[in-house]
């Protein structure tokens, strides 16, 4: 074997160096990679079944997180059904109001017949406001 040069030993050094460098930065990343899965996992299933989860003081998505589990609940509707469904509860809806609206009117119309023929304070009074001292 030659005898290596200072120069040609650095540069093997920094050669080895830097590639032991790129595979523990792509060992890094595919660590944090991992780490941030199965904490999203965590936190998907803490959301999804929130019940026996104890709820954390300094975590905002705990806030949006519902009480029970009836998040996903998934049916076989398809969306013709739902908004058939959905036209449906808003045409009640319009006909509860349109009678809501129909008895605050009767009701008003009453008030506003017996304003037109109420009878004068003084027939009402025996005796007028003066002659009452």
């Amino acid at each position: 074997m030659d005898k290596i040069n200072k120069t040609e030993l650095e540069a093997a050094y920094k050669a080895g160096f830097n590639a032991g460098r790129k595979a523990g930065i792509t060992l890094g990343i595919e660590m944090g990679i991992k780490h941030c899965g199965e904490v999203m996992s965590a936190e998907l299933h803490r959301f999804k079944f929130p019940e026996g989860h104890e709820d954390r003081w300094n975590y905002s998505i705990d806030t949006l997180r519902p009480e029970d589990n009836s998040t996903f609940e998934y049916t076989y509707e398809t969306y013709e059904e739902r908004m058939k469904k959905k036209t449906e509860e808003m045409r009640l809806m319009r006909e509860e109001d349109k009678a809501k609206e129909k008895e605050a009117n009767t009701r008003r119309a009453r008030r506003n017949a017996w304003r037109k023929n109420a009878p004068s304070m003084e027939k009402l009074w025996k005796y007028g406001p003066k002659e009452a001292k």
